[in-house]
């Protein structure tokens, strides 16, 4: 049975207005006064329903909103419409009704660095992506430390058959990525690493979706890898991974998830997503650009050892003593006996 396209139910290029009230400026500048709320523009490089990487920097927004008093117009855009960034982003640059400009995605920081340098007066913020200007702060995470954690689990997974009972012992993983640029092989090298710390016999089957929108293309890929034998496949690869977690489900194996916490979406077939703390750091960010501490030009860490990345188990599937294992291969990486390799 091929798989239902799943609806994303907010519109391409649909702005959503949040408006609560607050005690900063509105002013590019970002200097704060009592006078008025501050306001963010957030043109984002993709669209929200991914129930993963957009939806967690969405949510940071929103609880900046509510808990913060900012106001925050999120503007959506295709993953690949690179014009529709840079329009976006021009907009609200030269509107200049906003006090901080959030973006992200590793797609769109080469237009920012053009826009942002257009504009040196306006401050910036990008998630998932080093600063790429004097006027811009940028939040880079460790994702190959994440896909590390998650790699160490496929692994145990297909060599425990007895306790995993969708496997088939195979020692065969896989990894279903959107597209084939630096950041997807970022997670794929920590992921490879991750599985031969544990079982140097198991193989890695990488394939690519070419597309981060496509929950069908997701699900056609992941299906294939199933039918060749992974008994785990992780999807690193948007709302199309979501066509990756059902192939799991309707295909008797696993999926991992990523960025957020997909373990309640196919509760039966996810054992753990891969967590990018995104939504937690834009509202830090945010923040901090609130109580004038957010430092421009620079780049804010997040690895697993400040908890910007990690991994969430589904306790229903994996039992303690394989958590207790992953757990300590996370030591490692922390106390720097392991050094996940990257591909950036």
């Amino acid at each position: 049975m091929r798989y239902k396209k799943i609806a994303v139910t907010t519109a391409l290029l649909v702005s959503s207005l949040i408006v609560l009230s607050a005690c900063s400026s509105s002013a590019p500048s970002g200097t704060s006064t009592s006078a008025s709320p501050l306001s963010i523009s957030a043109p984002l490089s993709g669209q929200l329903g991914d129930k993963s990487f957009m939806d967690s920097a969405n949510d940071g927004l929103t609880r900046a909103a509510k808990e913060l008093g900012v106001k925050v117009k999120v503007v959506q855009a295709g993953a690949d419409d690179a014009p529709a960034w840079e329009r976006n982003l021009t907009e609200a640059s030269s509107s200049g009704n906003y006090g901080l400009i959030v973006t992200g995605g590793t797609v769109v920081a080469s237009t920012l660095k053009k826009v942002a340098k257009q504009f040196p007066n306006q401050k910036y913020l990008i998630f998932d992506s080093p600063s790429v200007g004097k006027n811009v702060t940028g939040i880079s995470y460790a994702q190959n430390e994440g896909a590390f954690l998650v790699g160490a689990l496929s692994a145990l997974i297909t060599d425990n058959p007895a306790t995993f009972p969708r496997a088939t012992g195979s020692k065969k993983i896989g990894v279903a990525g959107g597209m084939d640029i630096p950041v997807i092989r970022d997670f794929i090298v920590g992921f490879e690493q991750g599985a031969k710390a544990v079982d140097p016999n198991v193989t890695v089957d990488v394939r690519f979706i070419n597309d981060f929108a496509s929950a069908q293309k997701g699900y056609d890929v992941a299906t294939a890898q199933f039918k060749d034998g992974a008994d785990v496949v992780y999807q690193v690869a948007g709302a199309a991974g979501l066509g990756v977690l059902q192939a799991a489900e309707d295909s008797g194996r696993y999926a991992i998830g990523t960025d957020s916490d997909q373990n309640g979406i196919h509760p039966d077939s996810t054992p753990a997503s891969a967590i990018k703390s995104v939504g937690n750091t834009v509202y830090n960010g945010i923040k901090s650009f609130q109580a004038g501490t957010l430092k421009f030009g620079t780049t804010i860490p997040g690895d697993i050892a400040n908890s910007g990345v990690g991994i969430a188990f589904n306790d229903k599937l994996v039992p303690k003593d394989i958590q207790d294992k992953v757990d300590a291969l996370r030591k490692q990486v922390v106390d720097g006996t392991i050094k996940v390799k990257s591909a950036l």
